[in-house]
């Protein structure tokens, strides 16, 4: 049995867009964390169990608890990745809100309640108003 020309024509136009779009997603890569938020560099803890781990290459890992109902966790959590995300994009829109996202879909805006500051012999920060801690 023939094919439909127009059948034949529309996969190969499905594959030639589909070969476009992956390649646009591989073009975007991390910028390293500027000079001016070199503080936020470093792995950060919640206190239910949330990490967050920022690379001066411009990538973020997280780690999150996707089932919890806690509010801490709700504010934090991502919910669109598996429990553990690597290679996040990290960005800064201002002074006032981080962007942890992977290409072509944005993931979690934070905002920035409070820059890294020393609480003794700590570091913290607070995101979205919860408080995380950077780890040794």
């Amino acid at each position: 049995m023939k094919q439909k020309p127009l059948t034949k024509y529309s996969v190969l136009v499905l594959l030639m867009i589909l070969s476009s779009l992956t390649s646009c997603t591989s073009l975007i890569s991390p910028k390293p964390i500027p000079e001016n938020k070199k503080d936020f560099i470093g792995q950060w803890v919640s206190q239910t169990g949330f990490k967050m781990d920022i690379k001066p290459s411009g990538t973020a890992d997280l780690t999150q608890n996707n089932n919890s109902s806690n509010p801490d966790d709700i504010k934090l959590n991502i919910g669109v990745t598996p429990e553990y995300a690597k290679d996040m994009l990290v960005e800064f829109r201002g002074d006032s809100t981080l962007i942890i996202s992977r290409p072509t879909v944005r993931a979690r805006e934070y905002h920035i309640d409070k820059n890294p500051y020393q609480d003794e012999e700590t570091f913290k920060m607070n995101l979205n108003g919860v408080v995380l801690s950077r780890q040794k």
